[in-house]
């Protein structure tokens, strides 16, 4: 970033705004360099979305891939704290797209972050190994015990509800074969199934892998950045947030909250029965 002004640079002849992704002109639209017209109908979703972010046309195959990997995060249900902010978005009297909106923006970090942060680490093990010539699963063992030690999460394994989640078998059921020929190398699926039976061996009990340790082992194999995963995390979930969203404004439902009129969901801490005496300041 070289920390320029948009004006010192809009001043030294660059565009206000540069980008190499989209040039649009009077009848013509163009995507890296690709017109819009020979995409249209020539290419799916998920290959757009790849040339769309890393410039590169996915060959048919890694495409589906990833789209299974869009497909499976789709929905959780309202358990889910996006599904359900768009639900309840959805009854108080905002747009259907306000209320998408409202839950998609709950996805962060905390919630949706998991993905980026395991495609992170996934990286990392594989270019410190590459770069130290260490073993890989030294390495794997040697950066998990840090994590441990620092009582950092693993990201990517373990789930609130599943203890032996559907959908990891089905995205690696999808993946190995496409390593065994070759059309992705497999070694992050390797990497994120070796940190999680190595975990599962130090706390000696059985962990599973969860939807985003498969999600950022696919998306390494296919190499999109790891920056992009909430965005793309987003546009799965989307759907599912969409869905709920409408779902929920065609009951009718008005002000929904996020539980029951009951007392007992709803407990207060604070100080009880308390008076204003006609001495006391008020601040």
């Amino acid at each position: 970033m070289s920390g320029r002004s948009a004006l010192e640079s809009y001043k030294q002849g660059e565009g206000w705004w540069q980008t190499e992704i989209s040039q649009i002109k009077k009848n013509e639209v163009n995507i890296r360099g690709y017109k819009m017209e020979d995409l249209i109908g020539n290419i799916s979703y998920g290959q757009m979305l790849y040339l769309l972010l890393c410039g590169d046309i996915l060959d048919e195959n890694k495409a589906k891939l990833f789209e299974s990997v869009l497909v499976a995060g789709a929905d959780h249900g309202p358990r889910a704290p996006s599904i359900a902010a768009g639900r309840m978005a959805a009854t108080c009297g905002i747009s259907f797209n306000s209320a998408v909106a409202t839950g998609i923006n709950l996805l962060g970090d905390s919630h949706g972050g998991a993905t980026e942060k395991g495609m992170k680490l996934l990286y990392e093990t594989w270019e410190e190994a590459k770069e130290s010539g260490k073993d890989l699963y030294q390495v794997i063992d040697s950066k998990l015990d840090d994590m441990l030690s620092k009582k950092e999460k693993l990201p990517g394994i373990g789930h609130q509800l599943h203890d032996d989640d559907p959908r990891v078998h089905r995205l690696y059921k999808l993946a190995e074969p496409m390593a065994a020929e070759n059309e992705i190398s497999g070694v992050y699926l390797d990497i994120a199934e070796q940190y999680r039976r190595l975990l599962a061996e130090k706390k000696n009990r059985p962990i599973t892998m969860n939807i985003d340790g498969v999600a950022a082992a696919i998306q390494c194999e296919i190499g999109l950045p790891a920056e992009a995963a909430k965005g793309i995390f987003a546009l799965s979930r989307g759907m599912g947030i969409a869905a709920h969203a409408f779902e929920e404004m065609q009951t009718g439902v008005l002000v929904k909250g996020p539980c029951p009129n009951d007392e007992e969901l709803v407990k207060y801490t604070g100080v009880d029965n308390r008076k204003l005496s006609g001495g006391e300041q008020v601040r």
